[in-house]
């Protein structure tokens, strides 16, 4: 392993990343392993570990030895730490008695998942699903980063955990988005039940629920099914920064902005197969230009 990726691994154990060594470390070759890796960490419940009192001990034993040097005391230390975190890291990942499944998409891919009870998910793009195939029969739990459409099978109760909170159903239609700039429910048949920090809302069809800078709204939609399922996005009244965060789920570019005013709100639409038509949907109505330099999109004021 080379100096350069020991380090960005070193520190994304310790969430320590710069915005710009994140984006060195999701460019590693074995990047989504390290993220399965974590994702599977969620489900598994360590073993008691006193880090101070164990360090504590370590020492001690070491000072009851005669050393010829502090360095090779460290040294010995140092070995002994990392014996120990490569121990905790393989029980973590190998005492495993359950069987999760893991669905990861990349940036403009969509992916198809068939569920054990006949149910299934359409995963949007850079989406994450989990859940654990064993315990299927018993608890249909499903976990989602991203965005997803479910068409659920009646049945027992039907739940997705995001990081804002919990959709139930019995069997229905409905679209999630939980990404990390909003969360979005959309009932297309039937009715869902969402719990966020504690309080319930319910939907019925063509309900649109959202939180966006922990602003709750409710509104109705005319769709049948979600936009990034007709290859498109629809916006009303966003910010364009956030519109461009969505739209790096489709294009891997990255956005120049240092020259316009990202709080600008846009409403309309983009495409999600053809980055040319994508970028003028959104300059266009905003009176901006942009510039293609690789994968960096530079945008200016006209």
């Amino acid at each position: 392993m080379n100096t350069r990726k020991g380090d960005l691994i070193n520190k994304w154990l310790k969430n320590e990343l710069s915005e710009e060594e994140l984006k060195a470390f999701k460019k590693l070759d074995d990047y989504d392993s390290y993220m399965m890796i974590s994702e599977k960490a969620k489900y598994f419940k360590s073993p008691d570990f006193n880090t101070d009192d164990s360090l504590k001990n370590i020492e001690s034993k070491i000072k009851d030895k005669k050393s010829s040097s502090y360095k090779i005391r460290y040294q010995y230390l140092a070995a002994v730490a990392a014996i120990l975190i490569v121990a905790f890291s393989i029980f973590k990942i190998f005492n495993i008695n359950s069987d999760v499944k893991i669905f990861k998409t990349e940036i403009a891919k969509t992916q198809t998942i068939n569920l054990p009870d006949n149910s299934t998910v359409n995963l949007s793009a850079n989406s994450l699903i989990s859940f654990d195939n064993s315990a299927w029969d018993t608890k249909r739990n499903l976990t989602l980063e991203g965005e997803a459409f479910f068409d659920v099978e009646k049945g027992k109760k039907f739940t997705v955990e995001t990081s804002y909170g919990k959709i139930q159903v019995l069997g229905t239609q409905f679209n999630v988005k939980a990404r990390k700039y909003g969360f979005e429910v959309v009932c297309y048949e039937g009715s869902v039940q969402i719990t966020v920090e504690d309080r319930i809302y319910v939907l019925e069809e063509r309900d649109h629920f959202t939180l966006r800078n922990k602003k709750i709204s409710k509104s109705k939609t005319v769709f049948t099914s979600p936009d990034w399922k007709r290859n498109s996005t629809i916006l009303k009244s966003a910010a364009l920064d956030l519109v461009l965060k969505e739209f790096k789920n489709y294009y891997d570019v990255d956005f120049e902005t240092s020259n316009v005013d990202t709080s600008r709100q846009y409403t309309g639409s983009f495409v999600h197969n053809d980055l040319e038509n994508a970028l003028k949907s959104i300059t266009l109505p905003l009176d901006l230009t942009y510039e293609i330099n690789k994968q960096k999109v530079v945008l200016k004021a006209k």
